[in-house]
């Protein structure tokens, strides 16, 4: 008479909803759950007992299946959620979800368990919403393209009328002043036209700021190459510019064009509204876990309470002149990186502004998708790239993965691949775990570390 524990592992074998199977040291089923035969398109009576080689199919679409058998049972290679293809006998598709246990007394292995789920329709909604997300994403495209083309026609448009009555009012305006005629109403045409140029050049600027192109960059360096171009600035206007600094050496992922810009207008912001001849900023720049924190402060007169919340608007500005679009394209330049910048008051006077950018700009992007065990085996990898006929032997994981969105209709880049945000379920874009591993070392990896 059986065991009540003999009674309950049968009980869960036959219950339980995913394939189980569980092969012995002589590479016989000695154990399978009703599920797993259904899964595998095989008769129930069928598995146990068999030599665990006549689950090896010879179709072409197995091998992935095939090759995480062998991975178990002949090399003692433990593994978990491995995606594989799998062409039941009758021809239908699946797609499984395995995980191997090779648990082992002493050093000698004493079998294999396997566990495999159905997650074809899971697949396939994915690839539904991949396909409606790339048709979202290039509808968008174009509406920004059109946009910005749009904006573009205008500002020419515009801008040719403005240059004619800029012309012929400083013409009028030269005409009064040798004449001994009143000049009040050209000058006033005259400034009002360099104003509306002004404006359009504005928009030009917002339309044409291009895309990021992302590489390695020190933050230190860039610092202290916008602190010398804004020291040039300041002296084009008739000021000296004296800045404290305090810099760790950070190094991320970004465009340096962008972040350059940023950082110029942030200067160049601080140094026109500073009342005095001498303008003191104090800059740092600190790093905390992947986040680096800038915060650049003058002695400025600061942001009045009531406007703060308008001071990254386009065309907001409270000087007399001016467009109002500088701390409107660092903001954009700053989420380009999916990074973060506020204005507030100093502690005394003036103002502050904090920029936080992360190491890549996809950690700016559901931080909380990165927590946890997301384990990514190298071998998912290179079946999905063989299914897209690619070749990405010899090159770094993340490398594989721009090719493997690029072919899969994805721009390629460091920031929209992020798991679960764009549909992208290979995503390996964490920059401390792919920097230089090379997916032929056959080694797994999880976010946040090796």
């Amino acid at each position: 008479m059986p065991s009540v524990r003999q009674i309950l592992v049968q009980n869960v074998i036959k219950t339980i909803p995913v394939g189980l199977l569980v092969i012995g040291p002589r590479g016989t089923v000695i154990a399978a759950s009703p599920s797993a035969a259904y899964l595998l398109g095989l008769p129930e009576a069928s598995l146990e007992g068999c030599d665990w080689r006549t689950l090896l199919l010879p179709a072409p679409a197995n091998e992935s299946f095939n090759r995480n058998l062998v991975d178990a049972v002949e090399n003692g290679r433990p593994y978990r959620q491995c995606l594989a293809d799998f062409q039941r006998p009758d021809g239908e598709m699946r797609r499984f979800s395995m995980t191997a246990s090779c648990p082992s007394v002493d050093g000698k292995p004493i079998g294999v368990t396997l566990l495999f789920d159905d997650v074809t329709a899971l697949y396939r909604s994915r690839e539904r919403e991949n396909a409606a997300l790339r048709e979202k994403n290039r509808l968008q495209h174009d509406m920004i393209e059109s946009l910005n083309n749009l904006a573009l026609s205008v500002a020419h448009q515009v801008r040719n009328p403005a240059a004619a009555i800029g012309g012929f009012a400083l013409k009028l305006l030269r005409d009064h002043k040798e004449r001994r005629l009143p000049v009040e109403y050209p000058e006033i045409i005259f400034q009002e036209a360099r104003r509306l140029e002004d404006l359009v050049g504005a928009v030009v600027r917002l339309s044409t700021l291009g895309g990021p192109r992302f590489a390695a960059v020190r933050l230190g360096r860039l610092v202290e190459e916008a602190l010398s171009r804004a020291a040039r600035s300041a002296e084009g206007l008739h000021k000296r510019l004296e800045s404290r600094i305090s810099l760790e050496d950070v190094e991320i992922v970004a465009d340096e064009a962008l972040l350059a810009l940023a950082l110029d207008e942030v200067l160049l912001n601080a140094v026109e509204f500073s009342g005095h001849e001498l303008v003191r900023v104090s800059i740092h720049l600190a790093r905390r876990d992947d986040v680096s924190q800038l915060t650049v402060a003058d002695d400025g007169p600061g942001v009045r309470p009531e406007l703060r919340s308008f001071v990254f608007d386009p065309f907001f500005t409270t000087k007399a002149r001016g467009a109002g679009i500088g701390l409107t394209l660092a903001r954009k330049a700053v989420l380009e990186h999916n990074g973060e910048i506020d204005l507030r008051q100093g502690d005394g006077s003036g103002a502050v502004v904090a920029l936080r950018l992360f190491d890549t700009p996809e950690a700016g992007l559901g931080r909380e998708a990165f927590y946890g065990p997301m384990g990514l085996d190298v071998r998912e990898l290179m079946t999905k790239a063989r299914e897209l006929g690619l070749d990405v032997s010899g090159l770094t994981t993340i490398d594989a993965v721009r090719a493997i969105q690029q072919r899969e209709g994805f721009a390629p880049c460091f920031a929209w691949g992020v798991h679960d945000r764009c549909g992208q379920e290979l995503c390996a874009f964490r920059r401390e775990c792919v920097k230089t591993l090379r997916i032929d070392e056959g080694r797994r990896f999880v976010y946040g570390g090796s």
